[in-house]
């Protein structure tokens, strides 16, 4: 019998077994099907023992789920609209029965000056959740909180602590911390640790919260690997070339510079299709694109893939293209594309950018091949040199294959994971 029953939604841990501290997932959509990850891996905690659920800030996303999100074990609270009369309750019974550290988290969180309206929804939403989670975990004795982004997450998860003294922390991978939002700092400060899963991330926490960095607060632990694999991509690089790029469509997947890339190819000489998988804003743009540049017959977009069916695109393919760039004056882009890990757990050869923390994985001329962001050419160049070395491209991909088989041991990485969780329950406090 699993070491964990549910009984009135709430997580029993059977006599005899070792008590660890129940914590909280706190995110604002889980799961959500671009955040495999995060689903992945307070899952794998929850299978391994480990007393954990979760909270979604808002209503269920069923959309683009595959069976395994749908259907999955671990139990999650989700708020959103249904829950805004709760909500409203509890707020107003924090005001009443803590006055003092209600007015505090107004003013830190609520009434802050944020860098545009979206972020500063999220966060008002995020803090008026607090007060309801706060009683919530009351309820579930709830030992800890984890936050799995910096922004909205974090700020619902710095709430119930302020209200509770239950302690909490938070990741910090992408967009949630670049650019920051305006309480980034204290957030940090209040923390009882943050995590970030690349290191490019750690002189840019020491930023913010220098002492938390002289202290070791901020710590790097990679994420559980979402797609082992036991086959491995043949990638023959016969024609027409198979060329992949999976990942939600958006400006920072680099998406726009793999279908200049292919134009280049085949104006080359070099017969190559693309196949574009995922959703999202720049779809369009991308199909227009194709059509406009003459390839739109070699470049096929399947929409989304569930997470389930991911391996057969990635078994089927020659070469993987990721042209990860930055965006806009703040510099805001990925952290490390799981999808990069997904690949090379496959064995098939990698290309992507020097932007974040693809260095952590990609390292260029050993696990694949790094080239300067948005330079399609320079894309295509790169290309063409696995295809002229096929044995030299698959013992990249069987290096990087290893290194991320290292790196992204779940095991290891949980068992990280869960001890800085359980020692949390040492820097709880009384709620003032």
């Amino acid at each position: 019998m699993h070491p964990l029953l549910r009984a009135h939604g709430v997580l029993i841990r059977m006599p005899g077994e070792r008590a660890h501290v129940r914590t909280a997932y706190v995110s604002l959509w889980l799961p959500l099907a671009s955040e495999t990850f995060i689903y992945y891996e307070a899952e794998a905690l929850y299978d391994r023992g480990f007393p954990v659920s979760g909270f979604s800030l808002y209503g269920p996303c069923g959309k683009e789920l595959g069976p395994r999100l749908r259907h999955g074990r671990l139990l999650v609270e989700h708020l959103g609209a249904a829950s805004f009369l709760c909500i409203c309750a509890a707020v107003l019974r924090g005001i009443i029965t803590r006055p003092r550290v209600s007015a505090g988290i107004l003013r830190d969180i609520v009434f802050r000056r944020r860098r545009d309206v979206e972020q500063q929804l999220e966060n008002t939403w995020a803090a008026l959740c607090g007060f309801y989670l706060a009683e919530r975990c009351k309820a579930l004795n709830i030992g800890h909180l984890h936050a799995a982004w910096a922004c909205g997450p974090a700020a619902a998860a710095w709430t119930a602590s302020r209200l509770t003294g239950i302690p909490f922390s938070m990741n910090c991978l992408a967009g949630d911390i670049r650019p920051p939002d305006g309480a980034l700092a204290e957030k940090l400060q209040a923390a009882v640790f943050a995590r970030v899963d690349a290191s490019h991330n750690l002189p840019y926490l020491a930023r913010f919260d220098p002492a938390g960095a002289a202290a070791g607060k901020h710590h790097l632990i990679y994420n559980v690997c979402t797609l082992p694999s036991e086959r491995t991509a043949e990638a023959p690089m016969r024609p027409p070339l198979r060329l992949l790029a999976v990942g939600r469509l958006v400006e920072t997947k680099g998406f726009q510079y793999a279908v200049e890339a292919l134009k280049i190819l085949t104006d080359g000489g070099l017969e190559a299709e693309l196949t574009v998988a995922g959703s999202g804003a720049w779809e369009k743009k991308l199909k227009q694109q194709a059509q406009a540049s003459g390839v739109e017959a070699r470049t096929h977009f399947p929409g989304f893939v569930a997470h389930e069916d991911l391996p057969e695109l990635l078994l089927a393919a020659d070469v993987f293209l990721m042209p990860c760039c930055l965006a806009g004056s703040d510099g805001k882009g990925d952290g490390l594309p799981t999808v990069i890990m997904e690949a090379l757990s496959h064995g098939l050869p990698v290309i992507s950018t020097p932007v974040s923390g693809v260095g952590d994985v990609i390292r260029h001329g050993e696990t694949g091949l790094l080239v300067p962001e948005r330079d399609a050419a320079a894309l295509a160049d790169a290309v063409r040199v696995l295809v002229s070395d096929r044995p030299g491209a698959l013992r990249m991909a069987a290096r990087g294959r290893a290194l991320v088989g290292e790196m992204f041991n779940t095991d290891a990485n949980l068992k990280r994971l869960a001890a800085l969780f359980d020692a949390s329950r040492a820097e709880g406090t009384t709620p003032p």
